[in-house]
């Protein structure tokens, strides 16, 4: 609460102008501030943007490699966990168990996955993502890594820089977790 000219709880005297400094810095500071939408707006904005420009280079190397979309997440979760069901891959996904499984089966044709039997359930396969998936994913990350670069280097500096000090905390605290 700002408070009255002369306000001795405050403690603060009036402006030049009538009003109170401190109202004007809140005031000041509040209008600064973006709501969690407008954020997500500009997000939005700016993730369009670089989707637009990355999934031609990612669509071409999945093309090459023969891969769905649906397989390369599959490979993308299954390089944070060392081992899967294909019902737990397929929870992740929001998919049906049979169109997983048939995913599945083609990433184990190519190498990418390897599946085996559980040893304390026989009726569940773990899925483990083998060396020829993880360079697929290298492959793919490539891809989106180009894209990101040619985004920031379309950037004017000072735009480059103010960007890149908004987002360094963020990536911290998410890469440190």
């Amino acid at each position: 609460m700002c408070g009255r000219p002369g306000d001795r709880r405050t403690g603060q005297t009036a402006a030049p102008d009538g009003g109170f400094a401190a109202c004007a810095l809140l005031v000041c500071v509040q209008a600064i501030v973006a709501t969690p939408q407008q954020l997500a707006d500009q997000l939005a904005v700016l993730s369009t943007h670089i989707n637009r420009t990355a999934s031609p280079d990612m669509f071409r190397v999945l093309g090459e490699l023969g891969l769905a979309f649906t397989q390369m997440k599959a490979l993308f979760i299954l390089s944070e966990h060392d081992r899967l069901s294909v019902k737990d891959i397929s929870g992740r996904l929001s998919m049906s168990l049979p169109a997983m499984s048939r995913s599945v089966d083609g990433l184990v044709q190519r190498g990418y996955v390897a599946r085996h039997e559980c040893a304390s359930d026989r009726r569940s396969r773990l899925v483990t993502l083998l060396p020829a998936g993880r360079e697929v994913l290298g492959r793919v990350l490539a891809a989106r890594g180009a894209a990101l670069v040619e985004f920031a280097a379309e950037l004017p500096d000072a735009e480059r820089d103010a960007l890149h000090a908004a987002l360094l905390p963020i990536a911290e605290r998410l890469s440190s977790r």
